[in-house]
């Protein structure tokens, strides 16, 4: 690295991997060496290199992940709210693959709130999944999912570990999402959710609130996720809400 006498070293540090990174000598969710390793490579202190990194993590250019190390961040993945379809559906289309892990997988009973939401009586049976979602080898979201039993028994057998819930209900149940309703809040991450998600306790994460309905008014799901806001953001365009609010007045 060539220094400059007028300007402090850990800012030209940083502006050196910064060119590093957008010139893809590190790629997008390539492990950086150890800060002494940077040390020697870039010929600077510890300490210099302590303080360009984490400049370089408030610009959300590189992340730490604890235990593993620090890592170039990974282009934000969009989900178009104006569109029926799930991660899986998003991240395939863009050439990404996506996994589940079955974290949880049980029977409950509506309580006030998911009877609301699904539009059941209280203490109906209901059949809950936790899932962890994984793109390329990273994890991104906690998906927890809330479907009546009486439409669908014997969907726990039917979910496999490549395949989302929309794919699963048009592909074994011939149901077809038309329309759904988000709430979208800003959280932190906690101690629990931080080890599945491989983020640092106190990360922004997307808290997002989902119910799904058929053409015929009837609830197919509830779901509440958490995902990383580092990893995903949501967009909407004018033209959709237009298209909404067109629909409820005719």
């Amino acid at each position: 690295m060539r220094l400059e006498s007028n300007k402090p070293l850990y800012l030209q540090l940083e502006a050196s991997i910064k060119h590093d990174i957008y010139s893809k000598k590190y790629k997008p969710g390539e492990k950086l060496p150890t800060e002494v390793e940077l040390g020697k490579i870039y010929g600077v202190s510890k300490i210099t290199v302590r303080k360009a990194m984490e400049n370089l993590t408030k610009d959300f250019l590189v992340e730490r992940i604890r235990g593993k190390g620090t890592f170039v961040s990974q282009k934000k993945e969009k989900i178009h709210l104006g569109e029926n379809s799930g991660f899986n559906d998003s991240f395939v289309s863009k050439g990404h693959s996506t996994k589940y892990k079955i974290l949880s997988a049980k029977y409950i009973k509506a309580d006030s709130l998911l009877s609301e939401k699904l539009q059941i009586s209280l203490n109906s049976p209901i059949i809950y999944i936790e899932r962890l979602i994984w793109e390329d080898l990273a994890p991104v979201g906690i998906d927890k999912l809330y479907v009546s039993e009486h439409l669908y028994p014997d969907i726990i057998t039917k979910l496999s570990l490549d395949r989302s819930l929309y794919q699963t209900l048009k592909e074994e149940y011939n149901i077809n999402i038309q329309n759904s309703i988000l709430e979208i809040n800003g959280i932190v991450a906690t101690i629990e959710n931080s080890e599945l998600l491989q983020c640092a306790i106190g990360d922004p994460l997307f808290q997002v609130e989902k119910v799904s309905y058929q053409a015929s008014g009837i609830p197919i799901h509830y779901s509440s996720s958490i995902v990383r806001c580092d990893r995903i953001s949501y967009v909407i365009s004018i033209n959709d809400y237009v298209c909404v609010n067109e629909k409820k007045e005719t």
